[in-house]
């Protein structure tokens, strides 16, 4: 999830919360002031009942009907009980229908003198009187028809004021924050243009004071001692590359000319052999150590052009074949029926990348013999190389393309354990896979070359480019 996201989903829970709790207490207050209407109501009834009863000694439904005929009192399914000092009942408003009530309320009466309470859809006022020194007790049962009806009609509308409001600010609390941090998605864009042959080009931000300046002008520092670290290591490399390549170079020739141009016992000529392989293997180090410091994708993309996969296999096996006379290739192509065999690459790097894979081969093989398969599809160009050697661990396995990673079976040989590690870093160079798979019961060593082919417009695209 991004950041945008986090930030606008986290401010709209908040506000969601804190407006559902207001909500909540402006529900909640008003369910309170309803309560408290209504049980003043019910106690000014009661209150006009006592009135009724001290200006009526012998009261009855028809003087009560006229007594109350004009007084207003809103109440909904009125019922009214008078119980006298006995707790007896002397009058009820009650119809067509048993007459009960609560024996405990009336008894709690003569303690707490007014009790409220619910009972169903009723709400139930118990008072008790004094009116012309005789006891009463007075009940008033009614439904606030109206109040509950306006707190119903409150909950609808403010269930609805909420959903809204909620939905209104996760639609523009997004969009406000994604206005706000979009100068963190043009960083973004810049950091990511970033490589190896623009880290002079410093990112530029208009703002002055904000985090996201402060957070830019700390990444450009950065880059700036990105930039001054990469190219002292450019400079070290071509220095480097000056002082180690040319006294090997003057080293391997005067051994040859020491070899052909005196006569030497057996002894000393096997030194000198020795002495000639490691000068060798020294060149192979050094070279191998420079063409992994040089990689740059960017910089590399720029040279790549279109070519025969078989031609930079067969320039290979050439070059190897000068070391290693004896090793054997078995080439075959299989796939489509017109297969074209051609991709877009560095053919130098691809073949550096085949050199170090026949050599492998010559160094750890059973028999100095390796075998290409080209398979072609629509899509994809795999080259399968394999031969026989001496299995390798599943340690050794995890770890083969890995710098300076050598397997048990190479113990005896020299090398550098850089060959494959070359390798896997010039096929990721050019955005292709390698895998490395063994067969142990015919002591097979197999490498899986896949290379994508670009599209017909994709191709067009860079042949227009070169």
């Amino acid at each position: 999830m991004t950041l945008k996201k986090k930030i606008a989903i986290s401010f709209s829970i908040a506000f969601s919360i804190l407006f559902g709790i207001a909500m909540l207490i402006i529900y909640y207050a008003s369910v309170d002031f309803r309560n408290d209407q209504f049980r003043q109501r019910l106690v000014d009834k009661l209150d006009y009942i006592s009135h009724y009863i001290a200006n009526t000694p012998s009261f009855d439904r028809e003087s009560y009907k006229t007594y109350f005929q004009d007084i207003e009192d809103g109440l909904f399914y009125e019922d009214v009980i008078i119980l006298d000092k006995n707790k007896k009942l002397i009058f009820s408003t009650v119809k067509d229908k048993t007459i009960t009530w609560d024996q405990r309320i009336i008894n709690r009466l003569e303690n707490e003198k007014r009790i409220f309470y619910k009972q169903d859809q009723y709400e139930i006022l118990g008072k008790y009187y004094l009116i012309n020194k005789q006891a009463y007790y007075l009940l008033v049962k009614a439904q606030d028809y109206s109040g509950n009806e306006k707190l119903d009609h409150l909950a609808i509308v403010l269930t609805i004021l909420f959903l809204l409001s909620a939905l209104l600010i996760w639609f523009f609390s997004y969009n406000l924050i994604l206005r706000l941090l979009s100068p963190l998605d043009r960083l973004k864009k810049d950091i990511t243009q970033i490589n190896a042959s623009k880290l002079t080009n410093p990112v530029k931000y208009a703002g002055n004071t904000d985090e996201i300046a402060v957070l830019t002008q700390a990444f450009n520092t950065m880059l700036k001692r990105l930039s001054n670290a990469f190219e002292s290591q450019k400079e070290f490399n071509s220095s480097a590359s000056h002082e180690l390549r040319t006294p090997l170079a003057r080293m391997s020739f005067q051994l040859e000319n020491l070899r052909h141009q005196h006569q030497l016992d057996e002894e000393v000529s096997h030194v000198l052999d020795n002495i000639s392989k490691e000068t060798q293997h020294l060149s192979e180090v050094t070279n191998s150590l420079m063409l992994l410091s040089k990689f740059d994708l960017a910089t590399l993309q720029t040279t790549y052009q279109e070519e025969r996969i078989d031609e930079i296999i067969f320039m290979a096996y050439e070059k190897v074949i000068k070391a290693f006379p004896d090793l054997q290739l078995d080439f075959s192509i299989k796939g489509i029926d017109d297969p074209k065999l051609s991709l877009f690459c560095s053919a130098q790097l691809i073949e550096i990348a085949f050199v170090n894979l026949f050599k492998n081969a010559a160094l750890y093989s059973y028999r100095p013999e390796v075998a290409v398969v080209i398979h072609e599809s629509t899509n994809q160009l795999k080259v399968v190389v394999s031969s026989h050697g001496a299995p390798l661990s599943t340690n050794d396995q995890k770890r083969i393309f890995e710098a300076f990673s050598r397997g048990e079976n190479a113990s005896e040989i020299t090398g550098s354990g850089l060959g494959l590690r070359i390798v896997k870093r010039i096929m990721d160079s050019h955005q292709a896979y390698i895998e490395y798979k063994a067969n142990l019961q015919q002591s097979t060593h197999i490498f899986v070359l896949k290379f994508s082919i670009p599209t017909t417009k994709n191709t067009n695209i860079l042949s227009d480019a070169h």
